[in-house]
């Protein structure tokens, strides 16, 4: 034991001594890494495979469709408990079983019968092995590590959603151009934990102080008063998960989250085959759903770095109106190089959307629960996300096209809007002194 406490003490020297970059920024980075495998970023890949799954199975649009929602309903129910862990336990030992479980949920979809029950168990599976490496996770730890630099580091480090939502389909796609779909699966798994988890398991650490640093590596002291999360068993400032849920605040940002999940993941799950049926090669589909990641990167960016500037609902609103062009372009029929601009027209604000969640818990609620009330704000986005793509299948089943869908969704997002610019300024956070435990 007292190796292990030189040794540790060791390496805290060598990081504060040798570090000309801050080694916040590291986190940021490995951040970065391990969302671009995550759990995000491989339910909104699940589209890439519907074709697949139509053609291998005989399962129609809406059957398939059932499966992002059993995803999302499963996250609703586990992602604030997760987030409750997260608060207790910290961010590395949630994030390390859960993304070496996670790759090996992802392979074994490899093995995937033609029982459709199979593909609704899997459904449950994944949320619940790979909740861990969802974003909830990645804030919370860029969170501690960042105070005056927070959305600028938010932004930078859950670009790594929009940079797996590029690259995932695109070795999806080349997998299943030179094998199936099944070696696809199996490749995504493997880099899941040949990637992610050495990064969760040598590059992570919960907080500034585990290394005798403070957030946004200033020397101040002050500033370690600054985040609840600088120290252990000091004050903490924002309200209980309780607390937060019982004002109207809370309400308004889980509508507007709910909506952004509703309205985007119609798109999300289904622009690919979309784009099929609209005479395009799945190649050309694959590339038209790559905008969507590097969209989601720019959002996040922007935003991110704006929000440290201005009022951030005002900087969301801006974000907001993307999806309303997009959605109302895309039911007018939109292909090609406008199809493109359609989805990083959406893709910008899902980049800003999952920045805003993170930015919105710790102004309006505080560290005290962050954890937590991020999974219930995650929950509200994921039900709607889980409930838009099943609406898109069964209406293409019935129907056999998704105008009437976009429509409606291009008029929902102004609720989001104005759901967002009734939430009010920032209130002044209670502060009290955390339980020892």
């Amino acid at each position: 034991m007292a190796d292990n406490m030189i040794s540790n003490s060791t390496q805290e020297e060598t990081i504060q001594k040798s570090s000309i970059i801050f080694y916040g920024w590291w986190i940021v980075l490995g951040s970065i890494l391990g969302l671009s495998l995550g759990y995000s970023v491989i339910s909104m890949s699940f589209g890439t495979f519907i074709k697949a799954f139509e053609s291998s199975f005989g399962w129609t649009r809406g059957e398939i469709s059932f499966g992002p929602t059993i995803i999302g309903i499963t996250a609703i129910l586990f992602f604030p408990y997760v987030g409750r862990l997260v608060d207790k336990h910290g961010v590395k030992k949630i994030l390390i079983p859960s993304t070496f479980l996670f790759g090996l949920t992802v392979a074994s979809m490899s093995l995937l019968t033609p029982s459709l029950w199979h593909l609704y168990a899997m459904c449950i599976v994944i949320p619940l092995l790979g909740a861990g490496t969802a974003p909830l996770t990645y804030s919370r730890i860029l969170v501690s590590w960042f105070n005056k630099k927070r959305g600028l580091a938010l932004g930078i480090g859950l670009a790594g959603v929009g940079l797996g939502t590029t690259m995932v389909p695109l070795i999806a796609s080349y997998f299943m151009e030179h094998y199936t779909w099944r070696e696809a699966y199996l490749a995504i798994g493997v880099l899941i934990i040949v990637v992610a988890l050495p990064i969760a398991k040598f590059i992570f650490k919960d907080k500034p102080s585990d290394i005798g640093l403070l957030p946004d590596g200033l020397n101040d002291e002050a500033t370690a008063q600054q985040t609840s999360f600088s120290k252990p068993n000091t004050q903490l400032v924002g309200y209980t998960a309780k607390e937060a849920i019982k004002q109207k605040t809370f309400w308004l940002m889980f509508t507007s989250f709910l909506i952004t999940g509703l309205c985007t993941s119609t798109v999300l799950v289904h622009l690919i085959p979309m784009m099929t049926d609209r005479g395009m090669s799945i190649k050309e589909a694959i590339g038209t759903f790559a905008y969507l990641g590097l969209s989601i990167v720019g959002g996040r960016l922007i935003a991110g770095y704006l929000m440290d500037k201005f009022f951030a609902p005002y900087v969301v609103i801006v974000f907001m109106v993307g999806p309303i062009i997009g959605l109302s372009l895309f039911a007018l029929g939109a292909t090609g190089f406008e199809a493109a601009i359609c989805t990083a027209l959406i893709g910008i604000a899902i980049g800003a959307e999952f920045d805003v969640m993170a930015y919105f818990t710790s102004k309006y609620f505080g560290q005290r629960s962050f954890g937590e009330v991020y999974g219930y704000s995650y929950s509200g986005f994921k039900l709607g996300a889980s409930i838009g793509p099943l609406i898109m299948g069964l209406t293409y089943d019935a129907i056999g096209r998704y105008t009437e869908v976009l429509w409606s969704m291009a008029a929902i997002m102004i609720i989001c809007c104005v759901c967002i610019l009734m939430m009010g300024k920032y209130p002044e956070l209670p502060k009290r002194e955390a339980v020892k435990t």
